[in-house]
């Protein structure tokens, strides 16, 4: 009798506990988004917002967080300038943004609402470069272009949007440099907007396949010409000649025709 009330006990406790697990992840799924902005007050006075985005991840239900969200945030902070992750180089030599999709959403929004948008990224094809990751070298760096252009916007509330694996590095180099972190009164709200209905904006699909184009045909040349490459990795940057990855790049501009913030499912 003694040993089944124990076991009624532990089979109770643990009940309770995975009930509270479930809840603790349920409260941390559907409120996510607050998590991806921060606030730093540099030294001068100047307001720093840093939002942290899931590229292609916004395209995906199961994300809980859209690009219309994303958009609206952009929209209710409210920036003087926004600062994306996109290298300022490829801009400059091939007129192309060269950031994940949500970043070419996020230039031509600001673009086509007179928001004038900075390119703060970092990377560059060498015989260790791997795809998709983000080392302290290249964190230090893009801390390093977020300095720089500060300087020439003083006075002037600054909004960085860079992929949520950045976020906490370039919040604490923020404050290493002297900011002070704020608090974000009403975070959720930030996500927020009216019943207009979403639009995407009309420049995208040609930012978007222009993009495309320069990782299909651009990239790949320049690292085949490159003679300090070795053969490996030039196999990892083939130029696409079958058209595959222009294919399936140019999905997302379905999407933005349509207007619709989802990929099908498939």
């Amino acid at each position: 009798m003694v040993q089944m009330t124990k076991k009624k006990k532990v089979l109770t406790f643990l009940s309770i506990s995975i009930t509270l697990i479930i809840l603790i992840v349920v409260t941390l799924y559907v409120n996510l988004k607050i998590f991806t902005v921060k606030k730093v007050l540099m030294s001068n006075e100047q307001e720093v917002y840093i939002m942290g985005t899931f590229h292609t991840g916004h395209f995906e239900r199961y994300a809980n967080y859209s690009i219309e969200e994303m958009l609206n945030a952009i929209n209710n902070i409210d920036p003087d300038v926004v600062f994306i992750e996109a290298r300022e180089n490829s801009f400059i030599e091939y007129g192309v943004v060269d950031g994940p999709i949500d970043m070419c959403v996020a230039y031509s929004y600001c673009s086509e609402n007179n928001i004038p948008v900075e390119m703060i990224d970092y990377w560059e094809i060498t015989n260790d470069f791997k795809t998709n990751t983000t080392t302290d070298e290249r964190d230090d760096q893009i801390h390093r272009n977020i300095m720089e252009k500060l300087d020439a916007y003083e006075n002037k509330k600054v909004l960085v949007i860079c992929g949520f694996g950045h976020l906490n590095a370039q919040t604490e180099r923020l404050i290493d440099d002297g900011g002070q972190k704020q608090h974000v009164s009403h975070i959720g709200n930030l996500f927020k907007e009216g019943n207009k209905n979403f639009v995407y904006p009309n420049m995208i699909c040609d930012v978007w396949e222009e993009r495309t184009l320069f990782y299909a045909h651009t990239v790949p040349q320049l690292v085949q010409a490159d003679e300090s490459l070795n053969e490996e990795t030039k196999s990892n940057w083939m130029e696409d000649k079958n058209y595959e990855f222009y294919n399936w790049q140019m999905e997302y501009c379905k999407l933005f025709q349509e207007n619709a913030l989802y990929m099908p499912t498939k």
